[in-house]
């Protein structure tokens, strides 16, 4: 059904793409129930274009992820520092690219910055260590756990603003798995400051926005004994 929905969507060009990289923006987090998603799907109407992977438009997300010793990166999220960076290498199976990527987070606006590193590669060469140093210094990083996933895009047709949804959700440490097979993870990206009202922005307004991180929960359901209680209002609501 929601192949099928998306299939009637204009097909998100490379030029289009181009012009909605957003990797300076605000982020807007969601979370809902899968039953919702043909309804949001619908109120979008024929404003967006959805981008395709090879001849469906749900992709494949591969994604590992690294923290600190001793989980720098997941106490400053469940903390609510100001900065924090999240890092990891992501592939995408359908194009059979990967990147190692750093995202920061300085108040409400996220920076993102990535380099393209071989195919399925996981190891870190000295041109990723010098990378990781530039935009990640000050961590000492190891890899931590897995996170895959599906991924609908949505690219508005005029307006600077993109919409990915992500379901099928599944989390891996070598010792254990976790999957959230009915929560589905919105997330509005925009240019910082906008309030452009767009038929995405209207719909999710409906909606509690919710500080969401992926690799935190994850981190909350394979390791219960970390520290979380910030984190419990949203722990409680996954479906």
């Amino acid at each position: 059904m929601i192949e099928s929905m998306l299939a009637a969507l204009p097909i998100a060009t490379s030029a289009l793409l181009s012009r909605r990289e957003l990797q300076h923006r605000t982020d807007s987090k969601f979370l809902l129930d899968r039953s919702m998603l043909d309804t949001l799907i619908t109120e979008l109407g024929d404003h967006y274009a959805a981008l395709r992977a090879g001849e469906h438009a749900i992709a494949t997300y591969n994604n590992l992820y690294f923290d600190t010793p001793d989980l720098r990166c997941f106490h400053d999220h469940r903390r609510g520092r100001r900065l924090r960076r999240k890092v990891r290498i992501r592939h995408y199976p359908d194009r059979q690219l990967s990147f190692l990527e750093v995202k920061t987070k300085r108040g409400d606006v996220t920076d993102k910055r990535r380099r393209a590193i071989e195919y399925r590669r996981e190891t870190l060469d000295d041109v990723d260590l010098q990378f990781l140093a530039e935009h990640a210094a000050g961590l000492e990083l190891t890899p931590s756990l897995r996170i895959d996933y599906r991924r609908i895009t949505l690219v508005h047709l005029r307006e600077e603003e993109r919409l990915t949804i992500d379901l099928g959700l599944v989390a891996a440490r070598s010792d254990a798995q976790v999957a959230f097979e009915s929560a589905v993870v919105v997330e509005l990206k925009r240019p910082p400051h906008s309030r452009v009202a767009t038929p995405a922005f209207d719909a999710l307004s409906k909606l509690r926005e919710r500080a969401l991180s992926k690799y935190c929960w994850a981190m909350c359901r394979l390791q219960p004994q970390l520290r979380h209680n910030r984190l419990l209002p949203t722990l409680r609501g996954l479906p």
